[in-house]
């Protein structure tokens, strides 16, 4: 096909992948009918036990992180039971208002995918399922890598160092462990569409662009630079599409969607400078302030582990890690401080990205020596940053560290405290009890609603919202602390009686 006007030639499918002004650095034209997801036929199975090997125990060890976690109530509710109720939500046709949050759900952000995880936690409605499914969508992403790396390079060694190398990635493996997100399931997504554009595969790019756009509100950043790419290496037509598609959702998501129903853009505070305008005042009026603030947050320090995590192997040849410069720019650049800092969601769509980057670099070597020694620094780094900053059994912090762990005998108490809960009875519990029980219409985070806090929009912050009559239970430490409020719950502790009490932890029923 040719690329500028979109007119079929009578090629065989291998030349036409080797004609197309191809952009996989490295690759030889006409180089053999493989795709990026099936390993030649001829291939024994065995040389890919490796691979299952690092994926396995990838999905073992997070696996098991998880759930620790989960079971021993070490998840608060910002932000596993805001993803939780709200899927319980969905799947049982009740509106999604999430009252952990006091916010729609799609109106916190228009992550419309999770329209397609809901029948799924149908029929696995539990927390669980859904950490599952994000440490599946995580590990398995290593599998498309693989199969690229294979086909580029025609080695397995370096596929498999390869893959590991995004599997050790401290910025993935914190991620994975910072409770559930839909971009989790980016990870997967964008890695099936830039995949699809290298081998180009319409049809499977335009699935994933699709998706890609439902995860969230912010997700043009990554599917705009890919339409350019296509643009630019494939088909001028299709690349113009996606650009478009893209830019017209990510303004109808930001300025129709979350404004309607939020009643504004809850998230347009994020920009410094008071915003779009004021940014962009500063950057021509003095932009030796713009620069201090760049330079503060631990935002470079933050982009050498993003970097440094693999090798920097990808700016030998950056044209495919080029497509997450505009999440590298929105995550250094945002006010909140949790967007630059590996510990957190935000990196994990950036990781994938550049792990194609470094996949198509080092096959843009000619010489195979070149090819294996900037494998080797990859593998190597990506290896001592996994040691610094991952979650791996030899890291340094080895367990993913929490203040919300309770003592089996209080996990023990508040298991069976919360058997005694009426089906969807109006509940208002102790932060890290909540995401155990948010199956129900209407469950708040304690002092909520008697004091509002974290909730809704912030406006209302220490005010009794006009519900609170209607919480009919209490699930909260039998000594409350100034900080946990003591002194409301003294308020209007003649309202509710003490039922049960395990372990510190009380259950208190509204009687009057």
């Amino acid at each position: 096909m040719d690329v500028r006007s979109g007119r079929q030639a009578p090629q065989s499918p291998a030349t036409a992948a080797g004609t197309q002004g191809s952009a996989i650095p490295g690759e030889a034209s006409g180089s053999g009918p493989e795709t990026a997801f099936t390993p030649p036929a001829t291939a024994s199975l065995w040389r890919h036990l490796p691979l299952a090997v690092l994926v396995s125990v990838y999905v073992f060890w997070f696996g098991l992180l998880s759930l620790r976690m989960y079971s021993g109530y070490g998840y608060t509710p910002f932000d596993l039971a805001i993803f939780d109720q709200g899927l319980w939500l969905l799947s049982h046709f009740h509106a999604p208002f999430v009252t952990i949050m006091g916010r729609n759900l799609f109106g916190d952000h228009t992550s419309f995918i999770l329209l397609l995880v809901a029948p799924f936690y149908r029929l696995v409605p539990e927390p669980q399922g859904i950490l599952i499914l994000q440490v599946c969508a995580l590990g398995a992403t290593a599998i498309p890598l693989y199969a690229l790396a294979q086909r580029l390079t025609h080695s397995t060694t370096i596929a498999t160092l390869l893959a590991a190398s995004y599997l050790l990635n401290p910025a993935l493996q914190n991620g994975n462990m910072e409770q559930f997100h839909p971009e989790a399931l980016q990870v997967l997504i964008i890695t099936l569409a830039i995949c699809a554009a290298l081998e180009w595969k319409p049809v499977l790019l335009g699935t994933m662009v699709v998706l890609a756009l439902l995860v969230k509100e912010d997700a043009a950043l990554l599917v705009v630079p890919l339409g350019l790419w296509v643009l630019w290496r494939r088909n001028r037509v299709f690349g113009l599409s996606i650009v478009a598609g893209a830019v017209l959702w990510a303004g109808i998501a930001n300025e129709v969607i979350i404004p309607a129903i939020l009643g504004v853009n809850y998230y347009a505070n994020r920009i410094p400078f008071g915003g779009w305008h004021g940014l962009l005042d500063t950057v021509v009026r003095a932009p030796g302030q713009v620069w201090s603030y760049l330079c503060a947050g631990g935002r470079p320090f933050y982009c050498w582990q993003m970097g440094f995590s693999f090798g920097w192997g990808f700016m030998v040849s950056p044209e495919l890690a080029a497509i997450g410069l505009l999440v590298l720019a929105e995550n250094v650049v945002s006010s909140d401080p949790y967007m630059h800092q590996i510990l957190y969601h935000y990196s994990m769509p950036l990781v994938p990205v550049l792990a194609i980057g470094t996949i198509t670099a080092i096959a843009a070597q000619k010489s195979r020596i070149r090819r294996s020694v900037l494998t080797g620094l990859v593998a190597a780094c990506a290896l001592w940053s996994c040691v610094l900053w991952g979650v791996a059994p030899f890291s340094r912090d080895s367990y993913y560290p929490t203040d919300w762990n309770l003592s089996s005998s209080t996990v023990r108490g508040a298991t069976d405290l919360e058997t005694r809960l009426p089906p969807n009875a109006v509940v208002s519990a102790w932060y890290p009890l909540v995401s155990h029980i948010d199956h129900r219409t209407q469950v708040y985070v304690w002092p909520v609603p008697f004091a509002a806090s974290n909730w809704g929009l912030g406006t209302d912050n220490g005010a009794r919202l006009p519900f609170a009559d209607r919480v009919q239970y209490l699930m909260l430490p039998v000594a409350l602390g100034a900080g946990n409020y003591g002194a409301l719950f003294a308020s209007i502790s003649k309202r509710y009686e003490l039922m049960a009490s395990v372990d510190g932890i009380g259950l208190y029923k509204r009687t009057g």
